[in-house]
């Protein structure tokens, strides 16, 4: 991350935080979100409280459901799946670039899905939760476990880190917003399309985004770190 020196030095040196206060801040956000995620995982393996609303949930995207939107949300979420987001991102990574030349941009956006994807793979293995049933699900179906929803993870991290970097290096506020907008929307809207299809329960994508913010929350807390480490030399 050779090029955040210059980053840091061209930065209004009012947008990094102090150490003491990035380590605070950010601590902070990671154990609220660990928290938050743990309670999740918690009511799944009890089958109580939130995953109490996995299936009335389900069942209510049952009722709603039509040829015509389920081809719509099948041709979005499938945006989600590894290959289309890979190219989302770099496209917007390229954007990002020659925008501001930073190429800490290039390194931030290849650590983010490298961990996010492998995430994802372990804990769907350490979890090994079944999928809602076939017979619920709109084709194609996915046999992978159902825990966590990579699709809304990879979304959330990806989209985040690209909202992030926005806000770090863009001046206009309205660029700022717009990047945030942007993530969120993507991320909820993939998210429901999961539960939409059948392809996740309502917990899937809920412990999806708890992760996801978790991670993003670490990433963000080092960057911060090394801009204020640089900015001090």
């Amino acid at each position: 991350m050779g090029n955040i020196e210059d980053a840091a030095e061209n930065c209004d040196e009012s947008r990094i935080a102090s150490p003491r206060r990035t380590v605070g801040v950010g601590g902070a956000c990671v154990i609220v979100l660990l928290g938050l995620t743990a309670w999740v995982i918690a009511s799944i393996d009890s089958r109580t409280g939130l995953a109490q609303l996995d299936r009335p949930m389900l069942d209510g995207f049952l009722t709603v459901r039509s040829p015509d939107l389920d081809a719509a949300v099948t041709a979005f979420t499938n945006l989600g799946r590894t290959v289309p987001m890979l190219i989302i991102g770099l496209a917007l990574t390229a954007v990002l670039f020659v925008a501001y030349r930073r190429w800490s941009v290039w390194v931030l956006m290849a650590i983010t899905p490298i961990l996010s994807v492998n995430l994802t793979s372990w804990l769907k293995v350490a979890f090994a939760r079944p999928r809602p049933p076939f017979v619920d699900a709109v084709a194609p179906y996915e046999p992978e476990f159902s825990f966590p929803s990579g699709h809304t993870l990879n979304s959330v991290a990806v989209t985040g880190m690209l909202a992030y970097l926005t806000v770090w290096l863009a001046r206009q506020a309205w660029l700022r917003i717009a990047a945030v907008v942007a993530a969120l929307s993507w991320s909820a809207a993939m998210s429901t399309s999961r539960v939409y299809l059948g392809h996740h329960w309502l917990t899937d994508v809920l412990g999806a985004w708890g992760l996801g913010l978790t991670l993003l929350a670490l990433l963000i807390t080092v960057h911060q770190l090394f801009l204020a480490w640089f900015a001090a030399r």
